[in-house]
């Protein structure tokens, strides 16, 4: 009895809605689960801004709008909480194994579609990152719909299937721009292919008519982006002397989401000598970005080549959280998963190529896309949710690659299995064959767990989880900083606390030793008062002008000080300068507490739980007590 040929397919697509439900809510118990921080943090803040009909950022998209506006559908449906936008995004999980499998049978065949399907679906990555509140679980299926509809087209000159295509193409760049890196390459191959102008000029129109309304709303705002804002900040990351090629830092500002979004403007301000309109902040590090590149080619070139180890490497960098430690503390089952990088990377690889070199059509274009794509990543800096889209594509060339594999053995053909298994093995050796300064282990994800229940305000647990993480990492200022941070809560001493500020050798100059310096001022200013801190932060200040949490110590010194009217006015003009961040409300309503401007100190904790969605729980605990012992 034949069976239907959309059973398979369709069982697959329900074990991968499966498996990322199950593991949304086994991911429950996580301190970040309700409120998550950095980027996730920002994202739900920005939907529910959505959701209210409020205004999140003045201004153009600092960064691509589509995923908060889903997002912002999804919470608006459910209310508070992130439990269901979780839940409905293992649908997207879902999507994306059976784009993945019309794909991979549209270009190697039917058995090829269900193997990669069935890898994409078992992805512990995709499993973890379909969970998180963050832009690849929305892009990597608008991704694969996009490739899907360019393979129907066929890069020929027919107008419509390239309209379709270039809007497929342009709402998958309103999640994440840099796929429109790869717009040039697919014209220039439409036009080669097609031998004419209608399809490679439709495609372009269909990819600016996707594009269009973000650009005009840009435009309304005062400035002239054509999705976002934040490549040229980006791209400084990635391409200064002090980049790793991973953390996700801009040098010279502190850690923190709005932290060093704000002190990356202040940056480019300061070294522009005038305000600066959000595409100008842009431009400046774009800027310094080139001519980095111009006046050190040599180290450059040597930089790219090691981002490019990066993005080989079986390993995956963590840039908010470590999503391996979160993934496998949460469903340790996900560790016999056979989707792992290095094997992916083997096999889609010599699969995708064996495609190209048997003439199959549509693989070449799989291996354009490919390669465009992870040069886009290099280009910028590695991360493992920049590196999550290509897992698909690499799952498609798997696929080929394991059909290839099963002909090789029932032909008994050793020269065709050995042309595919050793370039195979050879790759994924590669791929583990980890830089020195790389290292798996516990000690990221352990500072993440330390991070989160910091925010929840349970400093115990926080510094179990840090002094674990510093057995481990000693030298980590990240690690030293937080676990700094939450002796201090719990009332530690000071000596260790201010030997754990100590700024190592070889971490100075960056965003970490600058926290950590801010923090042994703070202990300072308890145990041996404001003036030396005045002194020390007034300095800091002209080498980091801007600095968020610099200006926020500097005013409590003052205050310490008695100068509470100079700390209010320098807390108002932090607000000013720096309207999303709840901090110098929260700074100033306690100073007015103490003097006995009881009403005054209302307003100023009424503006942070205006601002709730940028606080860590703790903080929202702390001034919502406040609020009650100030009475109406």
């Amino acid at each position: 009895m034949n069976r239907p040929a959309w059973l398979a397919p369709a069982a697959i697509v329900l074990l991968a809605v499966a498996l990322r439900v199950i593991y949304v809510l086994l991911l429950r118990d996580h301190p970040l689960f309700a409120s998550p921080n950095m980027d996730a943090g920002y994202h739900l803040a920005w939907a529910k801004a959505l959701a209210g009909g409020e205004e999140f950022q003045d201004g153009p998209f600092f960064r691509a709008p589509l995923y908060p506006i889903v997002l912002a559908g999804l919470t608006s449906l459910a209310g508070e909480g992130t439990l269901f936008p979780r839940l409905a995004q293992s649908l997207l999980g879902g999507l994306s194994a059976y784009l993945t499998y019309r794909i991979g049978e549209r270009v190697h065949g039917r058995v090829a579609g269900l193997i990669a399907s069935v890898l994409v679906a078992v992805s512990w990555v995709l499993i973890a990152f379909d969970a998180e509140l963050l832009i690849p679980t929305l892009f990597v299926p608008l991704s694969l719909f996009a490739l899907d509809r360019a393979l129907v087209w066929g890069f020929d000159d027919r107008p419509r299937p390239a309209l379709i295509a270039g809007l497929a193409f342009g709402l998958a760049a309103i999640a994440r721009p840099n796929i429109l890196l790869f717009m040039p390459a697919a014209f220039a191959l439409a036009a080669w292919r097609g031998r004419g102008w209608r399809g490679p000029v439709a495609l372009t129109l269909g990819t600016c008519l996707a594009i269009g309304p973000v650009t005009v709303h840009n435009a309304l705002e005062g400035d002239t982006a054509l999705v976002a804002t934040q490549a040229g900040v980006n791209l400084w990351i990635g391409n200064n002397p002090a980049s790793d090629g991973s953390a996700a830092i801009v040098p010279g500002t502190p850690d923190g989401w709005w932290e060093g979004y704000y002190g990356a403007i202040a940056q480019a301000e300061a070294a522009e000598g005038r305000e600066l309109r959000p595409t100008e902040v842009s431009a400046h590090f774009t800027g310094r970005a080139l001519g980095w590149v111009s006046d050190e080619p040599e180290a450059w070139a040597s930089h790219m080549l090691w981002k490019a180890r990066l993005l080989m490497a079986n390993v995956e960098l963590a840039n908010n959280s470590d999503i391996e430690f979160t993934a496998m503390r949460t469903m340790p089952l996900l560790r016999l998963s056979p989707s792992r990088w290095d094997l992916l990377l083997g096999l889609g690889l010599v699969g995708l190529l064996a495609g190209v070199r048997r003439g199959q059509r549509g693989a070449g274009v799989l291996v354009l896309y490919l390669g465009v794509y992870a040069a886009s990543i290099v280009l910028f800096f590695v991360s493992a949710r920049f590196r999550v889209p290509l897992v698909p594509i690499l799952a498609i060339g798997a696929g080929y690659a394991v059909t290839l594999l099963m002909e090789a053995v029932r032909a008994r053909d050793a020269r065709a299995l050995a042309l595919l298994v050793s370039p195979s093995l050879l790759i994924a050796g590669l791929s583990n064959a980890l830089p020195e300064n790389i290292r798996r282990g516990d000690a990221a994800g352990l500072l993440g767990l330390g991070i989160a229940e910091l925010r929840r305000g349970d400093a115990a647990a926080a510094q179990a989880h840090l002094e674990e993480a510093y057995s481990i990492s000693p030298t980590n200022p990240q690690v030293r900083y937080q676990l700094a941070y939450a002796l201090r809560e719990v009332g530690g001493s000071p000596e260790r606390i201010r030997g754990l500020c100590q700024v190592l050798p070889g971490f100075e100059g960056t965003p970490a030793a600058l926290d950590l310096t801010i923090l042994d001022l703070e202990v300072l200013l308890e145990t041996e008062g404001p003036d030396p801190v005045l002194v020390r932060a007034d300095a800091l200040l002209e080498q980091y002008p801007g600095t968020s949490s610099l200006r926020f110590l500097r005013a409590n010194a003052l205050a310490a000080s008695g100068r509470v009217d100079d700390a209010l006015r320098a807390l108002q003009e932090q607000a000013r300068d720096e309207p999303q961040n709840p901090e110098p409300h929260y700074g100033a309503g306690q100073i007015l507490e103490q003097i006995g401007r009881t009403a005054d100190a209302r307003a100023s904790y009424g503006e942070v739980l205006a601002r709730a969605d940028f606080c860590a729980p703790v903080v929202i605990a702390d001034v919502r007590a406040r609020l009650l012992r100030l009475g109406p």
